[in-house]
Order: structure tokens, then sequence, then C-alpha cells
């Protein structure tokens, strides 16, 4: 590992320890009214949620980029045919959450009241949206189709 990725390494792992921390000095201004857990949940929706959420994402592509040069200095293909398929299945969130806002707006799509059409098409898309981004489903996804199309293209390129 280089010293520009360990130096990498290093700052994902002090992202995440700043999020740890924040979560107990949290817990212990509020006197531990609630689980320690309870802290963590509330501060995933915060500014330090999203520096762990880059933290882990770091971490995935430095690992990620790890093993396909590994796989390269052992003679082997860099990009495999399991990084290929996971590229392709990463679109599957995607297709799923369409085909749920599809068939919302033919049966009603039911938050607070039930609405038909459009307005199912459209309710769903936003409440289901904004809960697969809440549960990094979607950012992990992209995240993914991004790490696979800049290492695919730096494999053409050299």
């Amino acid at each position: 590992m280089t010293k520009k990725a360990k130096t990498f390494m290093y700052i994902c792992f002090g992202g995440i320890e700043a999020f740890l921390v924040r979560g107990v000095i949290n817990a212990a201004m509020d006197g531990m009214r609630a689980p320690l857990l309870d802290y963590f949940g509330l501060l995933y929706m915060t500014p330090w949620g999203v520096l762990l959420l880059l933290s882990c994402f770091g971490l995935i592509g430095l690992l990620v980029s790890h093993l396909i040069k590994r796989r390269g200095t052992k003679g082997q293909k860099p990009i495999s045919v399991g990084y290929k398929v996971s590229f392709i299945l990463s679109f599957v969130p995607y297709v799923l959450f369409l085909a749920y806002c599809v068939l919302c707006s033919k049966f009603g799509f039911n938050f607070f009241t039930t609405t038909y059409g459009w307005e199912g098409f459209r309710n769903a898309f936003i409440v289901v949206g904004f809960v697969f981004c809440v549960i990094p489903v979607f950012p992990f996804c992209l995240f993914w189709q991004i790490l696979y199309i800049v290492k695919w293209a730096r494999k053409e390129r050299s």
C-alpha cells in the first residue's frame, strides 16, 4: 500500500472515529437518558452522518482499488467477471424502485392518504426515494457504478 493510500485510510478511519466520539459526547451531554445506539441513530441524519458515509465509501473505494491492483500484479485481468456482474446488479434497486412507483400509480400509494395515478407515482417516488437515500442504498449503488467506470476507463486508457 502506498503512502498516499495509507494516509487516505487513516483519514477515513478518523472520520469514523469522529462520528463515534460525537455520538458518545451527545449521549453524555444528554445524561444517557436513552440507549447509546439511539444517539447514533439521531446523529446519522446530521453532517456527522455524511462524514461517516463518506468515510465508509472512501474505505470501500480504497479496498476495491487495492484488490484490482493486486489482481493486476498477479497477472490476472484487473476487472473480472465478478466486478462486471456486480456493476450490472447495482442497477437492480433503481429498476425495482421505478417498478414500485409505477405499481403505486395503478394500485395507489398510502401515505396519510391514498393517491393514484401521477400523484401516487410522485408521492411514492419522493417518499421511497428519500428512504433509499437515508438507508444508503442509492448512494452505495451510485458510488459502485462510478468506481467501476473509473477503474474500467483507467484500464482501457493504459
